[in-house]
């Protein structure tokens, strides 16, 4: 009886041992076939995420601008797809130097669509119902053209909302064209001379004007409406009110700077210069040499304009008190005849203890006509 049990026992562990092993290559089979879904799944994701990746990198700075004309009249770009896969272009924006969005198409829907599509090494033209038209920019004011794309296998047209991120642009700077209008202040008949750069003597460390034979300040006229020696005279004021005058024979057209010696000696910024002769109108005549006594001024102040005649920069000379040096802001703003601002721009520049002297250059927006600058006004503060 007792080997019969035995085997009984026996034989019921073998049948379990089967049944067990049953349902452990059973699940394994589950677990395998769950994993071989997900390995899949994964693998698709990886590879769908690699592809995305990829051309993300290939289209990375691939437009490039071969062709721009904007006027008054027509506006036109050509573009090239330097990249190796195909691009669409989704949207173009016009930005100011400083970064402020002017004006953008399309202006339907969310701002981003299928403007239009560029195989790789072709060339594109956009055209005026493409790029913006500006309204709101300013007669020669220097902006920014942008144009949005993304590799087309990437955009999604139906929703572009969901490609934005993968969205880059490229950009070129361009001038916006002028309007045309009459100039408020049109050059006297009766003659005129025009100053390009005022250079008073100062004192890196105070900007104070030194004393005797170094109390000068100096001028450039490069232009006029006749070449003629003149009487000139400079009148200047410091913030103290106190007034000083100048005057010199000088030439009406000069590349030399021309200089005024007079009882200025002490006087310290900012101080106001104003220029005047007996024959001629002096059309920038006022201008106001800024600073913080004892810390940072501007001391030669210099006009640039192309070959239109627009001021569009303008370099200070600066004096800084090289024992504390400091991080300043120096604005300049130039007024018409009717003493209203019509160009402005401004730079902060920090300068290390050590530091006592450097040019700083101003971007003008928008640029001025020499012609309608009669004041100049340079201003320095702490930043």
């Amino acid at each position: 009886m007792s080997s019969r049990r035995a085997r009984n026992r026996s034989g019921d562990t073998i049948i379990g041992a089967i049944i067990l092993a049953s349902a452990t290559v059973a699940l394994g089979i589950v677990v395998w076939g769950f994993a071989a879904g997900w390995f899949g799944v994964s693998i698709y994701d990886l590879t769908k995420n690699v592809n995305r990746d990829v051309l993300l990198i290939k289209t990375s700075s691939q437009l490039s601008f071969e062709f721009v004309n904007y006027t008054s009249t027509d506006r036109s770009v050509i573009i090239r797809n330097i990249a190796k896969v195909p691009l669409t272009i989704t949207r173009v924006e016009i930005v100011s130097m400083n970064g402020q969005l002017k004006d953008y198409r399309p202006v339907t829907g969310i701002g981003y669509t299928n403007l239009t599509r560029v195989e790789p090494g072709q060339a594109a033209v956009l055209g005026a119902d493409v790029l913006p038209p500006c309204p709101t920019c300013q007669s020669r004011e220097r902006l920014r053209m942008r144009i949005w794309y993304v590799a087309s296998s990437l955009f999604n047209e139906a929703n572009p909302q969901l490609s934005i991120d993968e969205m880059r642009f490229s950009e070129t700077l361009f001038v916006y064209p002028e309007l045309g209008v009459v100039s408020v202040c049109p050059l006297p008949e009766s003659g005129w001379i025009m100053v390009n750069i005022v250079d008073p003597v100062t004192y890196f460390s105070s900007g104070k004007i030194p004393g005797p034979p170094f109390n000068k300040i100096y001028i450039r006229t490069p232009m006029a409406s006749s070449l003629a020696d003149v009487d000139a005279m400079i009148r200047v004021t410091n913030s103290s009110g106190e007034v000083a005058y100048a005057s010199s024979r000088i030439k009406s057209i000069s590349n030399e700077l021309q200089a005024f010696s007079g009882p200025f000696s002490g006087f310290q910024v900012p101080i106001l210069v104003d220029i005047s002769t007996s024959e001629l109108q002096v059309i920038q005549h006022e201008w106001i040499i800024g600073g913080i006594p004892g810390k940072a001024h501007a001391s030669g102040v210099t006009l640039w304009y192309d070959a239109q005649e627009f001021v569009d920069v303008v370099e200070v000379e600066m004096g800084v008190n090289d024992a504390i040096g400091g991080r300043y802001r120096i604005v300049v703003t130039i007024y018409d005849c009717l003493d209203a601002p019509v160009g402005q721009g401004s730079v902060t520049v920090n300068f290390p203890i050590g530091v006592y002297s450097d040019s700083v250059f101003v971007d003008i927006s928008p640029p001025v006509k020499m012609e309608n600058v009669y004041k100049v006004e340079v201003r320095v503060e702490e930043a």
